[in-house]
């Protein structure tokens, strides 16, 4: 039983962490609460993934089911609690990463590689639905997050000042 294994990510993975770490960038700057909220997320996850994506067992990997579970409890969460559209794709996409996983497990002649097409592919969706969410926002007018907090947090030391 082997549990760590040295896995050299392929170009799209690559470019999927490249990608996804630029729209985490793009919704914590100019997102709303929502956005800033799904970011700090799969931004955490990411960081997190990058210390357990070795751990393997018998060519399973269950902190990546594991994390990946987490996410589409929170993120179907977040859908019902939260009035935009971006975070139901994103719950599915999530939905099929779990699928995915479960059927590699349930089924262990399907390849390794195509695992990861489908975690890569989905990855791509998660992120791309989080950058639409951004855009979306934005062309509704509505202030990003940050620079609204900072206001209110200015606004409340001046009443308490005074």
């Amino acid at each position: 039983m082997e549990i760590f294994e040295q896995v050299t990510p392929t170009p799209w993975q690559f470019g999927g962490m490249v990608f996804g770490l630029a729209v985490y960038a793009i919704a914590w700057t100019w997102g709303g609460r929502p956005e800033r909220l799904g970011a700090g997320l799969l931004l955490m996850v990411t960081l997190l993934a990058e210390f357990t994506y070795r751990w393997q067992v018998d060519g399973f990997y269950p902190a990546g089911l594991a994390q990946d579970g987490v996410r589409l409890l929170v993120f179907g969460w977040l859908c019902f609690r939260l009035d935009r559209w971006w975070l139901f794709p994103m719950t599915a996409a999530h939905a099929l990463i779990v699928l995915a996983f479960v059927l590699r497990y349930a089924d262990p002649s399907l390849s390794q590689n195509a695992l990861a097409a489908a975690l890569v592919g989905l990855g791509y969706l998660v992120d791309l639905s989080l950058l639409l969410g951004v855009v979306e926002r934005w062309l509704a007018g509505e202030p990003a997050a940050g620079p609204a907090a900072w206001a209110r947090a200015n606004r409340a030391d001046r009443q308490s000042a005074a």
